[in-house]
């Protein structure tokens, strides 16, 4: 098993901090795209872990991809689908008719984007922790 998956796993809880950062600072946008950034990290965690590599920036590609190797619930596809919908809009003004994100995010998104982002570095960690055990 690689070792190459803790640099992916320790940036992702550091990216997890900054989103959290934001939220206290108000910065909702950067908030919700840093948990999603987080969550893309914790994920690609694992498949470094099991030696497999992906390029996206997907969340959910992301779980498609691991679920050829574990099982992945509907609750964590749905956390997903969440967090990938700041991919692009929490950063570009165009996602919004011209308004830009700080104008569009809200407090309770943030707070919900951090929420979700830890739940899928809670269930990375898990899943890292069960690879280690059996190998």
């Amino acid at each position: 098993m690689s070792e190459k998956y803790k640099p992916w796993l320790e940036q992702s809880e550091r990216d997890l901090e900054v989103a959290k950062y934001c939220l206290e600072g108000g910065y909702y946008e950067w908030a919700c795209f840093c948990s999603q950034e987080a969550a893309v990290k914790a994920v690609k965690a694992i498949l470094k872990k099991a030696n497999m590599e992906s390029w996206r920036h997907s969340v959910t590609n992301l779980l498609d991809t691991l679920s050829k190797i574990t099982k992945v619930s509907e609750e964590l596809y749905a956390s997903a689908e969440i967090l990938d919908r700041h991919y692009v809009s929490a950063r570009y003004p165009a996602a919004h008719h011209s308004k830009p994100p700080y104008k569009v995010y809200t407090k309770e998104m943030a707070e919900e984007a951090v929420k979700t982002a830890e739940h899928i570095i809670e269930f990375s960690k898990q899943t890292l922790k069960e690879m280690e055990e059996s190998s």
